[in-house]
């Protein structure tokens, strides 16, 4: 398990290793260019993963339109006509 952790003072930084060594925890300090969110390099998503987030993107912006009453659903008996 790796646990990340950017103190923003040297006092938050030795108050995360007191309360780490008070607890018998292993740990190791690196750097930030060390660590590990920096060095893996981000997935390219495939055809099917794009179409997929286009489509959840699309549904939450029809449902923020209808919450802001932009729009009307329409009922199952007009999309059964449609089709």
């Amino acid at each position: 398990m790796k646990l990340i952790v950017k103190p923003h003072s040297k006092k938050q930084e030795k108050a995360v290793k007191d309360f780490l060594d008070n607890n018998d925890v292993e740990f190791t300090v690196v750097n930030e260019e060390q660590a590990a969110y920096k060095t893996t390099p981000k997935k390219q998503l495939t055809k099917k993963e794009k179409q997929v987030l286009d489509n959840l993107s699309e549904s939450v912006e029809f449902v923020k339109k209808y919450s802001r009453n932009k729009t009307r659903v329409k009922s199952i008996n007009q999309l059964l006509n449609e089709l």
